[in-house]
């Protein structure tokens, strides 16, 4: 039998009892699946997983996305995109160094964004006794309750453009900034054409409806949001800076403090979330798998 303990007002909750090495039967995952989509954010301490057995527990929840950064998958097991500063006897990064800088919801700029992410932690810095790199979720299921009625009906008609090509941009911008201020430097692949090619700038509706939960949320998120239709940038950028102000107000905010063996799963539908970028040079590696979500609309 699990247990489930909420740790966050709107989001996130401890799932305990379940040993993810091993397979589940269907009552038990059928558990798991519950405390996720109520939850929105979940985790399993002290896992003990390989890259194959972190693969097959997520599969269960359906088909497994590889990343468009070929680079930053790991080696014999392309489901899996390595977040680490890490670098390999030839001074190169061994997964992506910089992923998260923005709140974002993951491959929200592709037909079919991922429903479901799970990170695994397999290094995590600490520093006089405390974890660095937090990651932070913000759930918009949350954020779009709290609105007024006529604002819901306004966004309810409102469309939006999510791109990979301008987020590649606006990331190497602030790759470009940090280093000229001297906070750190990170190794960034420029995208090919045919990772480039191969996800197209999507529109979709500013309201989504959770397919599972029906829950309606704001499907906008500061990493690959571009603009709004209809709008000029000027006006589009106004009310995305106010609409992003909105969802990562701290009622709406879950934070993790991770730990070695930590395996933590969020619903990329109703929540986005932001790395911490507080650790180098102590070394992190994560390991990160996706599960493909349904068209938007």
């Amino acid at each position: 039998m699990i247990t489930v303990t909420r740790i966050g007002k709107h989001l996130g909750a401890e799932i305990s009892g379940v040993d993810l090495s091993q397979p589940l039967d269907d009552n038990t995952f059928a558990q798991v699946a519950n405390a996720f989509f109520d939850n929105e954010v979940v985790f399993f301490r002290n896992q003990h997983l390989t890259p194959a057995q972190q693969i097959a527990f997520t599969r269960r929840f359906g088909v497994l996305e590889a990343h468009v950064r070929k680079e930053s998958r790991l080696r014999d097991h392309d489901e899996i995109f390595v977040l680490s500063n890490k670098l390999d006897a030839n001074g190169k990064a061994i997964g992506a160094q910089d992923a998260g800088r923005f709140w974002h919801s993951d491959l929200s700029y592709k037909r079919e964004p991922s429903m479901l992410s799970a990170l695994y932690a397999v290094e995590v810095p600490v520093k006089n006794g405390v974890a660095l790199g937090n990651t932070y979720f913000a759930s918009s299921t949350a954020a779009y309750a709290a609105l007024s009625e006529s604002e819901k009906r306004r966004l309810d008609t409102l469309r939006n453009v999510h791109s990979y090509r301008e987020y590649r941009i606006k990331n190497y911008a602030a790759q470009q900034d940090e280093e000229r201020r001297g906070i750190r430097t990170v190794q960034e692949h420029a995208p090919t054409p045919e990772q480039l090619a191969s996800v197209p700038d999507t529109e979709m509706n500013v309201v989504r409806v959770h397919p599972v939960t029906k829950r309606r949320g704001l499907f906008i998120n500061e990493g690959h949001t571009a603009w709004l239709t209809g709008m000029s940038r000027a006006e589009s950028d106004a009310e995305l800076a106010k609409l992003y102000a909105h969802i990562t107000q701290p009622q709406f905010i879950y934070g993790h403090s991770w730990r070695v063996g930590d395996l933590l799963m969020w619903d990329n539908i109703a929540v986005q979330h932001k790395a911490t970028f507080d650790y180098d040079p102590l070394p992190r590696l994560m390991y990160r798998t996706t599960v493909r979500g349904p068209a938007v609309e």
